[in-house]
C-alpha cells in the first residue's frame, strides 16, 4: 500500500528517459490525465520509452501507484512543451487506468486511489486545498487534447469531492466520509444525446450566420437558443454562403455543396469578403457542414459542437463534436443532397444541446 503521508508510492519503476532534470519554476500544481486504455504501470513505461513522453504516476484499474519520474524532475506529460512556465514545468502529473473508451471512463478504484494522491501532493508540497484549474489541472488545460476524458467531464465533481474530502482527514489526523460512489456512464452513453459528455456551461462566444441563395445575409447568431432567434438560417430554403467567426481561438470551418462537393478549409469571419472571409460559393447550395476548434494556450480545451436540419426532413440531424477524430460518429453537419437550412453551432467542453 502506498505511503499517502510521505508521498511513497507502491512501486518506484523510473523510466530514466524522457523528462527534464530539476524544478527551476518550482511545483505549482497538479495534472491528471487519462491513460487512453486500462493499462498498468509496466505498460505504461513501455509504451512511454518509445512514445517519446512520460508522466510522474500511473494508477491502475486496482489503485496501485507506480512513479515513473520523480516529483522533483519535470515529466514530459502535458504537451506545452519544457521551459514555458506552464504546465511540464510547474505541475505533477497522474495518469488514470480508463474502465471504458466511448467515453473515456477511469476506474473507481483508481479515482480513490488517484485523488488521494492529489490530496497528498497539494499537502505535502504546500499547494492548498484541492480545487479545479486552480491547483488541480485537466491535461487539456495545458494543450489541445481530449484527455483526461470523464475525469474532466462526468466524473470531474465526484474526483475532487475525494481529493477535498481526503485533504482535509489528511490535515486533521482523521479518516474521510467514505467514497458514495456515482454510477459511471455507461459504454457509449453519457448524460447528454449523441454518446457524449454534456457540457459544464463554459463557452467561448462564436458568431455565424448563412447567406440566402438568391438573396442576401440572415441575421448573425450567438451560440444558440430556443425558437426562431435559436439558429442560423431560413427555414425550408437554401443556403450558398456561411460565415462563422470566435471571440478567442481559431475556427476553422468548409462547407460541401450539391455542385461542387467539399470546398476549402477557411477561418475568417467577414462577411463582406466572399473569397476568402466566408465558406460558400455564390449560388451553389450548401448541404454539409464541418467545423473545427483550436483552443488558446492556457485555456481550457474546448471544441465544436454543431448540429443542423434539412428541407427534406424535420428535426435536428445528429450533433456533431469538431471533425469527428475525438468521439468518432459523424464528421459534418447535414446530409448530401439535401439542402441545408438550419445550422446551431457552440463552443464548449460537451454537448450542449
Amino acid at each position: 500500500m502506498a505511503d499517502f503521508a510521505n508521498v511513497q508510492p507502491d512501486k518506484y519503476m523510473l523510466l530514466g528517459c524522457n523528462f527534464s532534470a530539476g524544478r527551476p519554476f518550482g511545483i505549482r500544481g497538479v495534472t491528471i490525465h487519462h491513460m487512453a486504455g486500462d493499462l498498468t504501470g509496466d505498460q505504461c513505461n513501455g509504451i512511454w520509452r518509445g512514445a517519446g513522453t512520460s508522466a510522474h504516476y500511473a494508477v491502475d484499474r486496482n489503485g496501485y501507484i507506480t512513479q515513473h519520474v520523480n516529483d522533483t524532475d519535470r515529466a514530459w506529460a502535458c504537451g506545452d512543451g519544457i521551459g514555458t512556465g506552464r504546465g511540464n514545468d510547474t505541475t505533477i502529473s497522474i495518469e488514470h487506468a480508463n474502465s471504458g473508451s466511448n467515453p473515456w471512463t477511469v476506474h473507481e478504484k483508481a479515482i480513490e486511489s488517484g485523488a488521494h494522491l492529489v490530496a497528498s501532493l497539494c499537502l505535502y508540497y504546500g499547494l492548498g486545498r484541492p480545487e479545479w484549474c486552480k491547483n488541480v489541472f485537466p491535461h487539456r488545460y495545458w494543450s489541445s487534447t481530449a484527455c483526461p476524458g470523464e475525469l474532466a467531464g462526468s466524473q470531474r465533481d465526484h474526483y475532487m469531492q475525494r481529493a477535498q474530502a481526503w485533504y482535509d482527514a489528511m490535515k486533521s489526523g482523521s479518516a474521510p466520509a467514505p467514497s458514495a460512489s456515482p454510477v459511471q456512464p455507461a459504454q457509449g452513453t453519457t448524460a447528454a444525446s449523441g454518446g457524449f459528455s454534456a457540457s459544464s456551461g463554459a463557452r467561448v462566444p462564436v458568431h455565424y450566420s448563412l447567406h440566402l441563395k438568391g438573396g442576401g445575409w440572415l441575421d448573425e447568431v450567438t451560440d444558440f437558443g430556443a425558437g426562431d432567434n435559436g439558429f442560423a438560417g431560413y427555414p425550408c430554403r437554401q443556403h450558398d454562403l456561411l460565415c462563422a467567426r470566435v471571440d478567442r481561438g481559431t475556427l476553422k470551418y468548409q462547407v460541401h455543396t450539391i455542385e461542387d462537393g467539399w470546398l476549402d478549409y477557411v477561418t475568417k469571419g467577414d462577411r463582406n469578403d466572399t473569397v476568402n472571409g466566408c465558406a460558400g460559393i455564390v449560388g451553389h447550395t450548401i448541404d454539409g457542414v464541418r467545423m473545427y476548434y483550436v483552443t488558446p494556450n492556457g485555456e481550457e480545451y474546448k471544441q465544436a459542437w454543431y448540429r443542423s436540419q434539412t428541407t427534406a426532413r424535420a428535426g435536428w440531424l445528429g450533433t456533431v463534436c469538431d471533425d469527428g477524430s475525438t468521439y468518432g460518429g459523424d464528421d459534418f453537419a447535414g446530409m448530401y443532397g439535401e439542402p441545408l437550412d438550419r445550422l446551431q453551432v457552440c463552443i464548449t467542453d460537451g454537448n450542449p444541446y
